[in-house]
C-alpha cells in the first residue's frame, strides 16, 4: 500500500517551490525592464570596452541602472548640503575647464557621453552604446533618448555635434582642446546617432571623451566662441547661482532622466584657507570639507562626529621651472631637484599625505616608469650650480596658490628655505586662484615668475594625459597647459608615436624612453603624488569618491 501522506507532503513542497520559482522569475523579468540590460549583437566594429582596435568583436549596449526599491526608499533627513571648497571658479564654460575642483562642481550639472565607474572602466551616460571601427578611425555613438537640458531643449545628435565643433573651434578659449586628439569631424547620422572621424588612430580617445561636457544648443548659439557664462546641462542638479568668492548654489533637477538625487540643494562655500574650512566643519556650518590641514588629521580622525577620507590622488605636485636665463641650463634644474628634501616635506609639512615622486606619472597609471629619484644632496646641488655659473645674486620668484593643493603655501615656504641653504634667493608670490590661472597662461616672455608650484591631476590614469600635455612642445602655454615650456623634438616624436600605438607593450616602451629623457632634463622639480584629506559629518552617506581621489560626487548622497 502506498503512503499517501508522504505523497501529499511532497506535492505540497513541490507546489511551494514552483510558486517561489515563479516569483523569482517574475522579479528578474521586472528588474531587467527597470535596471541594467546587456544586449550583444554581431558587428564588424570592436568591443566598446577597450580602446585597443580589434579586427572583429561584439557591440555591447549598457543601460544605466535606474533606482531600485532600496534606493527609492531612502529619504534624506536634511534637504540642504553645504560643502566647503578652497577655490573660486575661473570659468563656468564647459569647454574651458582647467581646474579639477571647479569641474567637480560643474559635473553635477553637466554630463558627458561616457564616464568612469569606481574601478576606472568606461560606462555609458548620454551615449547608451558605441562602436569603434577596426582601424580606430571611426566612432559611432548611439544617444540616450528622452533626455532634456535644464532649459527644456532635447539632447540629440545635432546638439552633440555642436558641442564637438565648439570644442575644436580655434576661436574658443580651450586649453584642453588637444585632449580629444586628432578629430577630423563629427557627422550626424540620424537624430540619435553621431559618428566621429579621426585623422589618425588615437589610443586614448574613448578615455578622453568624458572631458567633453555637453551643453544645450541654445547656449552654444547664444555665446558662440565667447566664454559661456550660463550653466545649462542635463545632469541631476541645476545651476542656480554663483556669488564670486562666496558660494555656488545647485538645486535638484526633478526632471532628471536618471536616478534623482535625495538632497534638494547643494551649496558650495568658497573658503580659501584650509584652517577656516576645518573650523566651519567643526562648528557644523558645513557638512563636507575638501583639503583640510594635515596638522589636524589625527584630531578629526578621533572625533566621533566625522568620517575622514585620505584617498591617493592622480595628482602629481611639482615646481615648473621656466627655461630662461640661468634656468635654461639643465644642470641648474637638476641642482634644484637635489636641493629639496622631499621626504622631509612629506613627513613634516604634509604629515605623510603624499608619495615621493620616482617618476613623472603616479605609480597606478599606465605608462608609469620608475626612475632613480633625485635624492636630497645639497652639496651636489651647490656644485652643479657653480659648474653652470649660476648668478647667486639673482632672486628667483616662486609663484604658488593657496588653498588649491594640500599645504600648498607651506610647501612653497619649505622649498624657499631649502633653496636658500644652497645660496639661491627665492621670493614667494601668492595669488587667488583666478588671478593665478590668468598669470600662468601667459607666454613665457610675459611671465613675471621663475618657478611655479603646480599640480597636474589627470582624470584618466594614462601617461599620455600627463606626458603629452606637459611636455609636448605644442602644449606650452598659452596654447596649452605645459607650464615648463618644454621643447624637445625627440620627446615630441616619442609622445606622438605613443598616442597612435595600439600595442600596449610597444606604447609602454615609448613612454619609458620619453620619461628617461624628461627626467634627466629636469624641467620640473619632481616632488610627490598627493593624497587628500577630506572629512564629512557622520550622518552624510552615499557620496562617491571618483577614481582620481580628488573629486567627490553627491548625486546619491543623503543624510541619515
Amino acid at each position: 500500500m502506498v503512503d499517501l501522506r508522504g505523497v501529499s507532503k511532497t506535492i505540497m513542497v513541490l507546489t511551494v517551490i514552483v510558486i517561489i520559482l515563479a516569483a523569482v522569475v517574475a522579479s528578474v523579468l521586472l528588474l531587467q525592464r527597470q535596471g541594467e540590460q546587456i544586449v550583444s549583437t554581431t558587428s564588424p566594429m570592436k568591443s566598446l570596452t577597450t580602446t585597443t582596435p580589434q579586427p572583429t568583436g561584439t557591440v555591447t549596449t549598457t543601460v544605466l541602472t535606474v533606482a531600485t526599491a532600496t534606493e527609492t526608499s531612502i529619504t534624506s533627513k536634511k534637504d540642504v548640503l553645504k560643502v566647503a571648497i578652497g577655490v573660486d571658479p575661473d570659468t563656468l564654460d564647459p569647454h574651458g575647464q582647467t581646474t579639477t575642483t571647479v569641474s567637480n562642481v560643474l559635473r553635477h550639472v553637466y554630463e558627458s557621453l561616457l564616464w568612469f565607474d569606481e574601478k576606472g572602466n568606461l560606462i555609458p551616460v548620454l551615449a547608451e552604446r558605441w562602436e569603434v571601427s577596426p582601424d580606430g578611425l571611426e566612432y559611432i555613438f548611439y544617444l540616450r533618448k528622452n533626455v532634456r537640458f535644464h532649459d527644456g531643449s532635447e539632447l540629440n545628435a545635432t546638439v552633440v555635434k555642436a558641442n564637438i565643433d565648439r570644442w575644436f573651434d580655434p576661436g574658443v578659449k580651450n586649453p584642453s582642446r588637444s585632449q580629444l586628439g586628432p578629430v577630423k569631424e563629427a557627422v550626424v547620422v540620424d537624430p540619435y546617432t553621431i559618428k566621429i572621424y579621426l585623422k589618425e588612430p588615437y589610443a586614448p580617445f574613448l578615455r578622453a571623451l568624458p572631458s567633453l561636457l555637453i551643453t544645450s544648443l541654445n547656449v552654444i548659439n547664444k555665446f558662440g566662441n565667447k566664454t559661456i557664462t550660463e550653466v545649462v546641462g542635463t545632469g541631476p542638479y541645476k545651476f542656480v547661482s554663483w556669488e564670486k568668492g562666496k558660494k555656488i548654489v545647485l538645486e535638484r533637477n526633478d526632471d532628471y532622466w536618471g536616478q534623482k538625487p535625495y538632497i534638494k540643494r547643494i551649496e558650495w562655500l568658497i573658503i580659501p584657507e584650509a584652517s577656516t574650512r576645518l573650523a566651519a566643519l567643526l562648528a557644523g556650518d558645513v557638512d563636507f570639507a575638501y583639503n583640510l590641514p594635515p596638522t589636524d588629521l589625527e584630531r578629526v580622525k578621533n572625533d566621533p562626529r566625522f568620517t575622514v577620507l585620505t584617498p591617493t590622488s592622480n595628482r602629481v605636485i611639482f615646481i615648473a621651472i621656466q627655461p630662461r636665463g640661468p634656468l635654461a641650463d639643465p644642470r641648474v634644474r637638476q641642482a634644484l631637484n637635489y636641493a629639496i628634501d622631499k621626504d622631509a616635506i612629506i613627513n613634516s609639512v604634509l604629515y605623510g599625505l603624499a608619495i615621493k615622486a620616482d617618476s613623472i606619472v603616479p605609480p597606478h597609471f599606465f605608462g608609469y616608469v620608475p626612475m632613480k629619484p633625485y635624492e636630497y644632496d645639497p652639496q651636489k646641488a651647490r656644485r652643479l650650480l657653480e659648474e653652470a655659473g649660476f648668478p647667486f645674486d639673482k632672486k628667483l620668484v616662486l609663484l604658488h596658490p593657496t588653498g588649491r593643493y594640500l599645504q600648498d603655501k607651506q610647501v612653497a615656504e619649505a622649498i624657499q628655505a631649502y633653496l636658500s641653504k644652497i645660496g639661491v634667493q627665492v621670493e614667494l608670490k601668492t595669488m587667488d586662484w583666478p588671478s593665478f590661472v590668468a598669470s600662468i597662461l601667459k607666454p613665457l616672455d610675459q611671465k613675471d615668475f621663475d618657478l611655479l608650484l603646480l599640480g597636474w591631476g589627470s582624470t584618466v590614469p594614462d601617461a599620455h594625459f600627463v606626458l603629452y600635455f606637459n611636455f609636448h612642445s605644442s602644449q606650452a602655454a598659452p596654447k596649452g597647459l605645459g607650464e615648463a615650456h618644454y621643447n624637445n623634438s625627440e620627446v615630441d616624436k616619442l609622445l606622438e608615436q605613443a598616442a597612435k600605438e595600439t600595442d600596449e607593450n610597444k606604447r609602454l616602451e615609448l613612454y619609458k624612453k620619453a620619461t628617461e629623457i624628461i627626467w634627466n632634463d629636469a624641467p620640473w622639480i619632481f616632488l610627490y603624488v598627493q593624497k587628500w584629506f577630506y572629512a564629512s559629518t557622520k550622518d552624510l552617506k552615499g557620496y562617491t569618491i571618483y577614481i582620481d581621489g580628488e573629486q567627490i560626487y553627491f548625486n546619491k548622497a543623503y543624510f541619515s
